[in-house]
């Protein structure tokens, strides 16, 4: 996964230097995080595609106005969220958005990007673990400890506080330590759960 800094720093250079480069990158850095968000909301892959393509194209036509944004990975989250709950109504399934209906499967941790830190079998079991917590605290788990979000960003895209986003992170993590526990040494699962 791209370091923060370096995602924006690539925003940076698409804001302020119309550098194409730098947007792929980008998009290269964020596309599959964002495509998992969208389709959590959505609970359709092809939906979320096209919602993280047409994201990316608000993005570089509205470049030149985007160069004040504070923090740019949090900005693309929000206007994923944005278009998805949009889509959403725009197809009439649903009135009202409630984190307590998200397709959790989308969160799934992709196995490439995990593997070089633990093993299959041990991923598959830290995924369990995952998918049996309460649907707000598995996604708030994903987006702090999977995404690399900060309490703040995570309130501020699910217009929570920060506590709540500690809170929950907390009940995740003691949650899911405790369903691991058994199956992987300490030092593994605190790597996990604590980096």
């Amino acid at each position: 996964m791209m370091n923060e800094e370096a995602l924006h720093q690539y925003f940076r250079q698409v804001c302020d230097d119309n550098d194409q480069d730098a947007y792929n990158e980008l998009y290269k850095g964020l596309c599959s995080r964002l495509i998992h968000f969208s389709a959590a909301i959505t609970g359709s892959w092809h939906l979320a595609e096209e919602i993280v393509s047409d994201v990316f194209i608000m993005l570089w036509r509205k470049r030149a106005q985007l160069a004040g944004v504070a923090n740019p990975v949090v900005y693309l989250y929000v206007c994923t969220r944005n278009q998805s709950v949009n889509a959403l109504r725009q197809q009439r399934r649903h009135q009202h958005m409630s984190l307590d209906h998200l397709d959790t499967e989308a969160f799934a941790i992709s196995p490439d990007t995990e593997q070089n830190m633990l093993s299959a079998e041990v991923t598959q079991k830290i995924e369990s673990a995952i998918r049996s917590l309460p649907t707000r605290c598995q996604l708030i788990f994903r987006l702090v400890k999977q995404d690399g979000l900060k309490y703040k960003e995570v309130g501020e895209l699910l217009q929570i506080s920060p506590k709540t986003v500690d809170a929950q992170l907390a009940i995740a993590v003691k949650k899911i330590a405790e369903a691991i526990r058994l199956d992987m040494t300490a030092d593994t699962a605190q790597s996990y759960l604590f980096r």
